[in-house]
């Protein structure tokens, strides 16, 4: 659109240089194409290095999320016997991911834990297009501290 836009300013200039005789217009139509063309450029390359950025994902999707997890919590005694923690989103580019951790019980068999784990993966790419998520498992009482600093 910015190459159509500097066609008509030049088409412009022309024309009302020929109708008024004033030759100044020429510049001052110029002065607007280039101003144009500067701010689409600065848009370009603001939108451009915005797809390189990594950013959290929009809050109607993380609402998603939330809500796609919640259905996999399970409660008994009141204690959470299946638990999401660590849950982090990022955005880059049109991509899209989660990362998370899923606690479940110690005992459960490594062919049990990968199945949930994939159920949970599929209702969250279901749920949101185009979503790669990565879930960790855990045992139920193992908490991972992210944030702890690391002891010499």
């Amino acid at each position: 659109m910015t190459d159509v836009w500097t066609s008509v300013g030049v088409v412009l200039g022309i024309v009302l240089v020929q109708v008024s005789g004033w030759l100044w217009l020429d510049a001052l139509v110029a002065i607007g194409v280039a101003l144009n063309i500067l701010r689409e450029g600065a848009h370009l390359v603001w939108r451009s290095s915005q797809g390189l950025m990594d950013e959290a994902v929009e809050a109607e999707v993380q609402q998603q999320i939330a809500q796609v997890l919640e259905g996999f919590v399970y409660r008994m005694d009141g204690r959470e016997i299946i638990r999401f923690d660590h849950v982090v989103t990022r955005k880059a580019g049109q991509r899209r991911f989660v990362d998370m951790h899923m606690h479940m019980p110690a005992n459960w068999s490594l062919g049990h834990a990968a199945s949930l784990r994939n159920r949970v993966e599929r209702a969250l790419m279901d749920a949101v297009p185009g979503l790669r998520a990565t879930i960790q498992l855990l045992p139920s009482d193992v908490e991972a501290h992210l944030d702890d600093p690391v002891s010499p």
